[in-house]
């Protein structure tokens, strides 16, 4: 009867276990959490900024620290670190799956600059393209942004939707409102 009893608990801890397994994180280095930001509202001026420590938004009090990570404005994306931040910002634009990329690279991120953002603008420049046939900004598929955070952490980001709601059919007016999923890198550079 003990036994039976040990054998019923065990059972039970396994099935309590598997329910409680976590939903959005990744199995590749070192299961970073996925992190899904819905709808931030990039129509303020000068920009919207953002902390992939915090996963909140910052006050534009603060633009002049090290507190944010990137920022958004309709969509120019800016980071902290060259002309637009003190940060160690930096940015790259991968043509890879978000999946796909499970280390960050060391070199070859560039920081904001008179000559143009580290996260080009522009339709098929980075991470959108102007879709003439619906009119609409459409993130390109398959394209990852690596960052290089305000600390010198990294971080990996896909931009979903430029519309409000993350609509699938053709977007709505709404436009400007940014869906996104991040994680960020281990002190190995892994996601």
């Amino acid at each position: 009867m003990k036994t039976l009893f040990i054998s019923i608990y065990i059972l039970i801890s396994a099935l309590h276990m598997q329910e409680q397994k976590p939903t959005n994180s990744i199995v590749a280095g070192n299961a970073a959490e996925v992190v899904v930001v819905k709808d931030l509202d990039a129509n303020t001026k000068p920009y919207i900024y953002f902390s992939f420590a915090t996963g909140n938004e910052v006050p534009a009090s603060e633009a002049k620290t090290k507190n944010w990570d990137i920022a958004f404005s309709k969509t120019t994306i800016a980071v902290n670190g060259g002309t637009s931040g003190p940060g160690e910002g930096g940015a790259v634009v991968l043509e890879k799956p978000f999946t796909s990329v499970t280390e960050a690279p060391k070199e070859g991120y560039k920081s904001d600059s008179d000559a143009g953002y580290a996260i080009p603008g522009g339709s098929g420049n980075s991470w959108y393209k102007y879709d003439m046939g619906v009119h609409a900004i459409l993130p390109i598929v398959g394209r990852t942004i690596l960052l290089k955070t305000a600390e010198g952490k990294y971080a990996k980001i896909e931009i979903i939707s430029y519309y409000k709601g993350a609509p699938e059919d053709v977007p709505t007016e709404e436009s400007s409102y940014y869906t996104f999923r991040y994680t960020l890198a281990g002190a190995d550079g892994k996601f």
